[in-house]
């Protein structure tokens, strides 16, 4: 569990550092808020009592994605090195399926260090962001979805659709919803079709932007507008209430973003994401 204080460090330096390239750091904080006691995938360079250097691990199911900054004045020092070789060396990557760094496109530190090392670009992801003004979310007509919180009678329902869509385990799924904290910073909900649970839809907050994440429509159940509608409502919700609303997709769910872009969304930035794959050791 990270300290306030640590939180407050890395919230200074991610601002720090998307002003400085004019880029968009996705530090996850929804899991950093809601670390295990304990738990170590956080590494942190100080010089003196400031924050130089960060680099966080996040468990995504089976995979583990990876995303950090180096203060502007401070780069070229080797410092995110030194923190990812300390990551490397407390075993954190090696019981993952797969190992992603992500990196902003637009970032020139962080790109020339990721190919400095043993990896492919494996996905592209979109972030989108809701234009307030030019949208179609209010219509004339009777939603097709209807909304409720998520209650623990949904468990099996979360576990479903986490498998099918992302192919997170029954394991982390069920952790997840374990944690305590997570309710703090996240809305969960059921999507209901003809009173039948069909999909899901998250929020989580950060500040005065809310976060749209867990988006799924039962597959078979899919093409008849309910996603449309249960997006519809959030993010008219979200937006009323006077917070900016974002998501992630990625590139290739052509489906996923027509509807995004078709609601209102506009893309604001592009993450890359690198697949680690280190030389195998000589026999």
């Amino acid at each position: 569990m990270l300290k306030l204080q640590q939180l407050s460090d890395i919230l200074e330096l991610q601002a720090l550092c998307e002003k400085e390239d004019h880029i968009m750091l996705k530090l996850n904080w929804d899991m950093l808020k809601n670390r295990a006691p304990g738990s170590v995938e956080d590494f942190f360079h100080y010089e003196g009592k400031l924050l130089i250097g960060f680099l966080g691990i996040y468990r995504m199911g089976q995979n583990i994605e990876v995303c950090g900054m180096t203060h502007p004045l401070y780069r070229r020092r080797g410092v995110f090195t030194k923190l990812w070789e300390q990551a490397v060396s407390r075993g954190q990557l090696v019981d993952a399926n797969q190992v992603l760094l992500n990196v902003p496109r637009d970032s020139v530190a962080g790109q020339a260090w990721v190919h400095t090392r043993p990896v492919v670009l494996q996905s592209i992801e979109y972030t989108l962001k809701l234009d307030k003004e030019h949208n179609s979310l209010r219509i004339d007509e009777p939603e097709s979805a209807v909304l409720r919180p998520f209650n623990d009678s949904d468990i099996p329902l979360w576990i479903r659709l986490d498998a099918d869509a992302f192919a997170i385990s029954e394991a982390s799924t069920t952790a997840t919803l374990a944690n305590a904290n997570r309710s703090k910073t996240r809305k969960m909900l059921v999507i209901e079709h003809a009173g039948i649970a069909v999909g899901k839809i998250e929020v989580d907050y950060e500040g005065e932007h809310s976060w749209i994440y867990g988006f799924v429509i039962d597959p078979a159940l899919r093409g008849h507008g309910i996603g449309r509608s249960a997006l519809r409502q959030v993010a008219l919700a979200e937006s009323q209430a006077g917070h900016s609303v974002w998501l992630n997709v990625v590139s290739d769910n052509d489906r996923a973003l027509y509807l995004y872009e078709s609601c209102g969304f506009q893309h604001q930035d592009i993450q890359d994401y690198y697949l680690y794959s280190p030389p195998m050791p000589e026999i």
